[in-house]
């Protein structure tokens, strides 16, 4: 009865802690292994490259990024997962000799509020988008972001379609500074005199 009953115990074992297929499948979505858990460690978009000058894109971040300071507890993440097939856009430092601006951000998405840092590496084929440090907003501390799991009852999906939503915003003012159209937004980007 003992090994019954243990058969029947590891049966009904949660998966919540099991990293959700499509994060898996994912070439752009990143996993690290946590204490309790894997967890979202970053996200990759890329969009075609826009011609712009530094300060078109500085005013393009401000006004399509809210700004916060924010503090991820990090609790006990370890190593990237997977790391040999893993993501297309690692690495992102310049050293290509393209431009990477970046800057931290905050964005409420499907009533999340989700916390990141944003790296933009333009290079002559793309404009890459690297979202790392991601957190959601924990517990009604200001600026405390707890890590985002990578397993399907956290919901990590929806989490980097958010992060999309806040990329495809950047891109599409860039895209503006690029034919020198101006935004609808008065605090973004402005046409060149």
């Amino acid at each position: 009865m003992g090994v019954a009953a243990l058969t029947l115990m590891t049966g009904c074992v949660s998966g919540q802690y099991i990293v959700d297929d499509r994060v898996s499948e994912s070439r752009e979505i990143n996993p690290v292994q946590g204490a309790d858990g894997d967890y979202l460690g970053s996200f990759a978009v890329r969009r075609p490259y826009t011609d712009v000058t530094p300060m078109q894109l500085e005013q393009c971040l401000d006004a399509g990024i809210q700004q916060q300071q924010v503090n991820l507890t990090s609790g006990a993440l370890r190593d990237p997962l997977g790391q040999s097939g893993g993501m297309a856009f690692n690495g992102m430092s310049g050293d290509g000799g393209g431009e990477v601006s970046g800057i931290t951000g905050v964005t409420h998405y499907e009533g999340r509020d989700l916390a990141y840092r944003l790296e933009i590496q333009r290079l002559p084929e793309a404009n890459y988008y690297y979202f790392d440090r991601l957190g959601e907003a924990s517990g009604g501390q200001d600026n405390q972001f707890a890590p985002i799991g990578a397993w399907a009852e956290a919901s990590p999906i929806q989490v980097t379609q958010g992060l999309e939503v806040v990329a495809d915003r950047v891109q599409s003012c860039l895209e503006r500074g690029a034919t020198n159209q101006p935004g609808e937004d008065a605090t973004g980007w402005q046409p060149q005199s």
